[in-house]
């Protein structure tokens, strides 16, 4: 088989396709196999397939995990909604729940007239910088605008994601820059929850209990501990799971409920798809159309006027796909206790998150 570029994109020309797919072949690969002398208990992932090098059997099912948007760390620390608005809207680098937006004002009104949402990770614009850079300038300025030039996203040979056009809140949102929102991590994720782990002789099932015994993410997000649940339920299952094809991460709707237009407008109709499929959204932009006589920030949510873009967040749910196939036919024994330091003995004590992420992501890039 060959693994498609995330949304069915059609950026590539046929080898470049061909060049895509071994790359998430070998990602696939790499996070099933991994297992660091200097962890315990952190794979490898032999529940976690290759669907290229495994074939799906004819019991193969696939499943959206979604989650919502909004990223819950800024949540858990404010004390208001506006607070929390004002602070998700502050920057991209706290926009972790793999979708990131960016918020355009009326220069006169302060108004806000259009807002544009991307889920789409960065590796795949660092590999269309690589081998069509004219495809790159050419989305750029047709998603951003024709002001973008080439010295903007390439230096010295290198694709630059944290450009001009692409690293705030209010220049554009071209693809995903927070350091965690990446298709690298969504596989490592996907991977190291596949691990079915024994405490006291049974399996772990909490939703909490799973990411901090396993170290597959950060606890407090909204996406991490559910989609590692989730796919951990499959692995209980005795089922091999893995990331359906095209392996990304999705927008997958926007809800309305609560929203006020002035003129009685479905709001739902200023919604638009501009990059992936309304199944496998990956670039979104909310505005209004040409000769409307009001703009995003004349509509009420919950009777309250939209004035950040993070009120149309909370309303927004990203999603990804897993596959899981052989049920009930797995024989992989569990892992018995959690990821560990890599050390024997008594200074032997339960890992960081952060120094697994740090390992893997040196693993990923050796």
């Amino acid at each position: 088989m060959q693994f498609d570029p995330p949304g069915f994109l059609d950026d590539l020309d046929a080898a470049g396709k061909q060049a895509w797919s071994d790359w998430i072949s070998k990602q696939l690969d790499d996070a099933r196999a991994r297992n660091s002398p200097r962890l315990q208990n952190d794979g490898p992932r032999m529940q976690f397939f290759n669907p290229r090098a495994t074939p799906p059997a004819a019991d193969a099912t696939e499943k959206d995990i979604t989650w919502s948007a909004f990223p819950r760390i800024v949540e858990l620390n404010s004390v208001s909604d506006k607070q929390r608005w004002r602070s998700a809207d502050s920057s991209r680098d706290v926009q972790d729940e793999y979708c990131e937006w960016s918020v355009t004002r009326d220069p006169q009104t302060d108004k806000i007239t259009r807002v544009t949402f991307t889920s789409e990770g960065p590796e795949y614009w660092q590999f269309l910088a690589a081998t069509n850079p004219t495809r790159l300038l050419e989305l750029y300025r047709a998603h951003i605008g024709p002001q973008v030039k080439m010295t903007d996203l390439v230096r010295n040979g290198k694709y630059v994601a944290r450009n001009r056009w692409n690293n705030s809140t209010t220049n554009g949102a071209m693809h995903l820059i927070q350091q965690n929102n990446t298709l690298s991590a969504e596989i490592e994720l996907a991977a190291a929850a596949s691990i079915v782990r024994l405490s006291n002789g049974q399996p772990l099932t909490d939703v909490q209990a799973l990411i901090e015994c396993g170290a597959y993410g950060q606890a407090e997000r909204h996406s991490d501990p559910f989609i590692g649940a989730s796919v951990n339920e499959l692995a209980r299952a005795k089922a091999d799971v893995t990331l359906a094809n095209p392996v990304g991460l999705y927008i997958a709707g926007l809800s309305v409920a609560g929203w006020q237009t002035p003129d009685g407008a479905n709001p739902m109709d200023f919604w638009k798809v501009t990059r992936g499929t309304k199944e496998k959204t990956l670039r979104a932009v909310y505005e209004m159309p040409a000769g409307k006589n009001y703009v995003v920030g004349d509509i009420r949510i919950n009777n309250r006027p939209i004035e950040f873009g993070a009120q149309i967040v909370d309303f927004v749910t990203i999603k990804l796909t897993g596959l899981a196939t052989r049920i009930g036919q797995s024989n992989v024994a569990p892992f018995n206790g959690c990821v560990r330091s890599g050390a024997l003995g008594p200074a032997d004590a339960a890992v960081s998150v952060a120094e697994v992420l740090e390992l893997h992501e040196f693993a990923r890039n050796r």
